[in-house]
């Protein structure tokens, strides 16, 4: 007994010198390329994309970390999920009472589910006129905090066609960062004939959210077409789903830099949430039993 705790000793102090990885995995899920939801991960280092699960075809708007261990989203038709992150399978939890948006049917509206984000042991949402809700992660069911956050409401139904063919979309992501709830937004016009933005409706804003009143307020303007933002390690990694870069971000103005870009074939990326770090849960857990199997061979 007293060999194998020894061992098991010598193993815990060989994983603490093994290094960190410089390039973390960040949980995301998008659009993906079929337009259907997709749940993964994405090296920040490299970019790549590696689906996790099954596809949900009812697509996910925003990702924030659930109770026991597991991440929460929203869908299209208004749903909240639970995806369990080994298996990337989602269970359905409840309705929010946030209005569906499936194009084509049923039509998108001012209270249609738009994006979604945690902070502590709360998860907020939001609809496209940007009013703020709690999700309770049991029940689905959202319970309004702010109706006029300070975030502009959607200009347009998103998702809706112009006369001219072209296409009308926004961009939200909420997410904490050390110890306080922010968010980002803007709206714009898209062109698909020559996958450009026609024109940008609602000018892209970093913004502060209070946790307690749901009331925002603005800190800077920031980078278009962020889908999701993460913090790991003090770096608060955006996705720009117009030029499949990773950015980091300056909370205090709003400033971005370029780190990398993520591959396409995550498609659009409409939320993201940190990678728990398991070598010091694994380094504890081996620590323990080593004392529990020495102390057992000493009773003997």
């Amino acid at each position: 007994m007293l060999t194998k705790s020894l061992l098991i000793v010598s193993l815990s102090l060989a994983l603490i010198h093994i290094p960190a990885s410089a390039d973390p995995l960040v949980y995301v899920v998008s659009a993906g390329i079929t337009g259907n939801g997709e749940f993964g991960t994405v090296d920040v280092g490299t970019g790549a994309f590696q689906q996790i699960g099954p596809i949900e075809p009812d697509g996910y708007f925003g990702l924030a970390q659930g109770p026991n261990g597991s991440l929460g989203a929203l869908t299209y038709a208004g749903n909240y999920v639970s995806i369990n992150p080994v298996t990337g399978v989602p269970t359905q939890i409840g309705a929010t009472g946030l209005g569906p948006c499936v194009i084509p049917t049923p039509a998108c509206g001012p209270t249609s589910a738009f994006s979604l984000g945690g902070f502590g042991a709360k998860i907020y949402a939001t609809d496209f006129a940007n009013s703020i809700f709690v999700i309770n992660p049991s029940s689905g069911a959202a319970t309004l905090l702010a109706q006029n956050s300070g975030i502009p409401a959607s200009p347009f139904i998103l998702g809706s066609q112009n006369a001219d063919g072209t296409l009308n979309f926004g961009d939200e992501a909420i997410w904490q960062s050390g110890g306080k709830l922010y968010a980002t937004y803007d709206a714009l016009v898209f062109d698909p004939t020559s996958f450009s933005v026609k024109s940008v409706v609602v000018t892209p804003e970093l913004y502060q959210i209070d946790p307690t009143t749901g009331t925002a307020a603005v800190i800077g303007p920031t980078a278009l077409g962020i889908g999701g933002v993460v913090e790991v390690n003090g770096t608060d990694y955006a996705f720009d789903d117009l030029t499949n870069q990773i950015l980091a971000l300056d909370l205090a103005s709003g400033s971005t830099r370029v780190v990398g870009t993520f591959d396409s074939s995550a498609g659009v990326i409409q939320g993201a949430a940190a990678v728990p770090e398991p070598s010091s849960l694994i380094l504890l857990g081996i620590a323990l039993l080593a004392f529990q199997i020495r102390r057992r061979g000493l009773q003997r």
